[in-house]
């Protein structure tokens, strides 16, 4: 996306970083930590605006932990155990969710956290499918946690242990879309009539 901070692509008006944490906690999720890497500084002056301008925005209400990645070159593995190490152990389940997804709803946190709740004792990983496409949020236990603080990813653990994997089937996109370039803004903006506006460039 060149210079354009992707989580700041607004959605009706609403920068995507502040989306996803409102959708987080409507879901019920308010142990949130939120990995930034490049234009860290950026996107934390806007959780900071949120948090104290509105006292009652779900940045303001949210237990919100802010990480750093020193190395995002490393990729979104490096960020993923960033996060998992600014979030308490005793947490029994982990949801990740994306910063560059624009069309997700409350309804797919619900999904994705319904067929979790209702998984058989095996399922340590919950996983949003369209077709052949995997998407995100997904949701996973502590023994996926473990592996990914060892070293290892999401996609290798779901390789060797299918058994413990539950795909969610979905009808519609909204899981797999996420913006990469400026024609995904775009594609998703004619494809599904969202209202995207990318963010000043500074």
């Amino acid at each position: 996306m060149g210079s354009v901070p992707k989580s700041l692509i607004a959605r009706d008006g609403e920068a995507l970083l502040l989306r996803q944490i409102r959708l987080l906690t409507e879901a019920g999720i308010h142990t949130i930590a939120v990995v930034l890497g490049y234009y860290a500084m950026r996107l934390t002056a806007v959780l900071e605006k949120a948090r104290w301008s509105q006292t009652d925005s779900p940045v303001a209400r949210a237990h919100l932990k802010v990480v750093i990645n020193p190395d995002p070159d490393e990729g979104p593995a490096s960020s993923l155990r960033c996060g998992l190490k600014a979030l308490p152990p005793e947490l029994s389940a982990i949801l990740v969710v994306l910063g560059d997804q624009p069309l997700l709803e409350g309804q797919d946190f619900a999904a994705v956290l319904a067929a979790w709740r209702g998984r058989a004792k095996e399922i340590e990983l919950a996983v949003p499918r369209r077709g052949d496409r995997l998407g995100h949020p997904i949701v996973f236990g502590p023994a996926v946690r473990a592996a990914v603080l060892a070293g290892q990813g999401v996609r290798g653990w779901r390789e060797q242990h299918p058994e413990g994997v539950r795909f969610v089937d979905a009808t519609h996109d909204r899981f797999t879309v996420d913006l990469d370039t400026p024609d995904d803004v775009r594609a998703a903006c004619v494809t599904y009539g969202a209202n995207l506006v990318l963010p000043e460039i500074k």
